[in-house]
């Protein structure tokens, strides 16, 4: 290949995942990177030329926005716009603490993996986890004076009281609506913004909805996470934490 098939083979690949998040790796535009060490430099310094990063995974190819050096729209801001339950930063935060359960999921023992990966979590396992959750951290702070949340750059005692006073679903001709002013109307928010992504898979019945991991997730999880060699110590103890939660007997806020 010369430059210019090079340039434009790199172009086009990029162009095509920052549309479509990922591609399966048999895709035409995916092979000329698999095959050319030229075409993955180039893809490279394109990619982080606008705050991107590729990443090749088992059986899908990525783009991930960087953190902190990209040209797209900030990540909150992104939300807030899109997000169709988002009322105040308070209901970004909680979304946050959804997210944060439903991939500690994929951290679990080997049994109870396979069982989300067959079975998925129901909003109302996902609403009794982000309980506890927000219950067990308020305590912590409560007893630390502050200390927790400041420590951990958390919003405990507002997303406390918010979670406290939303009521837990709405329920219309027999059916659960997943209003904004509701629990399941937070979680279906953030379950929904993983499903844009085919992330997730949601499966609605009458009284609730079931939400179960793609491959994509998994691959994506470790994408993102995959080196954790800066942030292990600190992500041990985040394990720690929500194991406590999933320990503990306290339910309902």
């Amino acid at each position: 290949m010369n430059i210019a098939q090079i340039e434009r083979a790199a172009f086009e690949l990029v162009a095509c995942l920052w549309q479509r998040k990922y591609l399966p790796n048999d895709h035409p535009l995916v092979h000329p990177y698999i095959e050319s060490q030229e075409v993955r430099n180039c893809v490279r310094r394109l990619a982080e030329s606008f705050g991107l990063r590729v990443v090749r995974q088992d059986k899908h190819i990525h783009i991930l926005v960087q953190p902190h050096n990209s040209f797209h729209t900030n990540p909150i801001s992104e939300l807030k716009r899109n997000v169709k339950s988002y009322e105040n930063r308070v209901d970004l935060y909680i979304m946050g603490v959804v997210w944060m359960v439903i991939c500690s999921e994929a951290d679990n023992d080997i049994d109870s993996k396979i069982k989300w990966e067959n079975e998925g979590l129901s909003y109302g396992e996902i609403e009794e986890l982000v309980t506890k959750a927000l219950n067990h951290w308020h305590e912590l702070d409560i007893e630390s004076e502050g200390t927790f949340s400041k420590d951990w750059s958390l919003a405990v005692k507002e997303m406390h009281k918010k979670w406290k006073l939303l009521r837990y679903h709405k329920l219309e001709n027999g059916r659960v609506s997943y209003i904004k002013e509701s629990k399941f109307g937070l979680i279906d928010g953030a379950v929904r913004e993983l499903e844009k992504d085919k992330m997730v898979f949601i499966e609605r019945t009458a009284q609730t909805s079931r939400m179960t991991p793609t491959p994509v997730f998994f691959e994506r999880l470790r994408a993102r996470f995959g080196n954790m060699d800066r942030y292990q110590d600190r992500y041990d103890v985040f394990q720690v934490l929500l194991e406590d939660v999933k320990e503990t007997g306290e339910m309902g806020a």
